[in-house]
This record gives C-alpha cells, structure tokens and sequence, in this order.
C-alpha cells in the first residue's frame, strides 16, 4: 500500500504509514489513511511566504494542496544526534538538501553541538521523546512529560525560544495511543509519521545501494515524500544518501525540512 500526502498539513498530521519499519517497535508500523478518527482543529490560515525565498513557489503550493507532480522529498532522520551527525550534515549542506532530525536527547559535547548545528544550518530540530520507551504510551502523562523534556533541553542547548513542535511518535503514531496523540495535539504540536522506508530499521540493514534503490523508487511513488531514515545510526544508510539526494535532484525533485508554520493542529475524535 502507498499513500500519498495530499498536503504539508497531511505530512504533519495524519497517521498515514507505507512501507514502514523502525528499530525495537512492539507491534506492526503499517496503517492506512483513517479520516474518520482526525479532524480539523482550526481553519487554514496560510503564512505569508518570504519574496527572497527561491522555494517560495514550492512551499505556497504544499500550502494550498496543490501537490500534483510536485516532486518534494522529506528526509526524516530518527534517534540521534551520534558522533555520525556532522558527516550528515555536511553531506545535505553539499548539496543544499534540507533534513528533519528527530533527535532523542543525549547528554554529551558532540550531540549539544550537533543540537545547535541542525538549528543553526537551516534544518528542523524535532522531538522523538527523550528516551524512546515504549512503555510510556500506556501512561500519557508521563509520555507528555518524556515528551517536554527533551523539548526543553533542545531550547537549553540552542538557545531557541520555541523548538518546532514537530513530533514523530516512536514506532509511528500507530504504536502510541489515542490519549498520547490527543494529548500531543491539545499542546499544538503537530506529529509525521513516513510514507517511504529506506528499511534500516534493523540489526542488520540492507546495503547502501539496496537502501537508495528503495527509497528512489518510494519516492517515484509519490508526489510527496516523507523518507523515514535513521542515517545517523547507520552506516549503509549515510552511505546512500548521496546517491539519492543526486539522482532525486537530477530528476526534479526538492528537497524540504518540516516546519511548524506551514499546519495547523488536528484532534482525535473520541
């Protein structure tokens, strides 16, 4: 099954997954689109669009929904920062391609950094909880709580006075629960799940070229994609980025970081 988002505030926020696996998930990754438990929390209220902004064209269209043959790709990074951060980042500062981090919170000098290199280079600082359990989704507040720390630590270590508000649940939003999701979106936070996998959720990944061939050919799939990647961790994964980002580039496509701004927030109906 391949999904395909309409929309950035369907990129944002459905609970939408393809092809998806990540790392330790206790139960299956892969859902389909349901429209009848989300629902719109307040009207579209579209930002103005920066005149300097070369994308500013590509953005307005995500914006309003207009998405056909558009060829945006999202790169979505799970669990870091790692020592394995700035070799990523140079390579998409290379070839000036925009990532999401969702970062877990580690304490050392190379991740502090890496926090204020994400922010400060034009990428979106995201929140996968501070410590990636599991367990915590049978108990929303402590979730919420796992949830505001790491987000206050990233403003501790950035100097931000706001992070994103863009969330990835661990395992997608499927493994949580409804009251986990409802209570991240009462917050006005915003949550992406992925519709392309590059399959490196696992003790043994595939090869780099194995990993670009899927997530090149997931990407032809859709008019916009959220790659779902955990590069930082993964040698083989950093391996294939270039090749997609080359490829993907030479045939059109764009490649956007999440932001905040471009959605409003949507609700689980109980």
């Amino acid at each position: 099954l391949v999904v395909a988002f309409n929309s950035q505030r369907e990129i944002l926020q459905t609970a939408s997954v393809t092809n998806s696996s990540e790392a330790n998930a206790p139960k299956t990754e892969t859902a389909t689109v349901n429209n009848t438990t989300t629902q719109n929390a307040k009207t579209d209220t579209t930002p103005t669009v920066k005149d300097n902004d070369p994308l500013a064209d590509i953005k307005a269209r995500l914006r309003s929904g207009d998405t056909d043959g558009i060829k945006v790709v999202f790169l979505t990074f799970d669990d870091g920062p790692s020592e394995n951060t700035g070799e990523l980042l140079d390579m998409l500062n290379e070839y000036d391609a925009k990532g999401t981090f969702f970062t877990t919170l580690h304490d050392n000098d190379n991740a502090k950094a890496m926090y204020r290199r994400i922010a400060n280079e034009g990428h979106t600082l995201a929140n996968h909880t501070s410590s990636h359990d599991y367990s915590l989704y049978n108990n929303p507040d402590a979730f919420l709580a796992d949830v505001d720390e790491l987000d206050q630590y990233q403003k501790t270590i950035t100097g931000l006075a706001e992070t994103s508000h863009v969330f990835r649940f661990p395992g997608g939003s499927m493994n949580s629960t409804e009251a986990c999701v409802q209570g991240l979106v009462n917050r006005g936070w915003n949550y992406s799940d992925w519709n392309v996998s590059s399959g490196d959720g696992c003790a043994d990944p595939p090869s780099s070229d194995v990993i670009a061939q899927m997530i090149i050919d997931g990407c032809r799939e859709n008019d916009v994609s959220v790659v779902l990647s955990h590069a930082e961790l993964k040698e083989s994964s950093r391996e294939a980025m270039p090749i997609v980002i080359e490829t993907l580039q030479q045939q059109g496509y764009t490649f956007l970081n999440m932001e905040e701004e471009r959605s409003g927030s949507k609700r689980v109906e109980k």
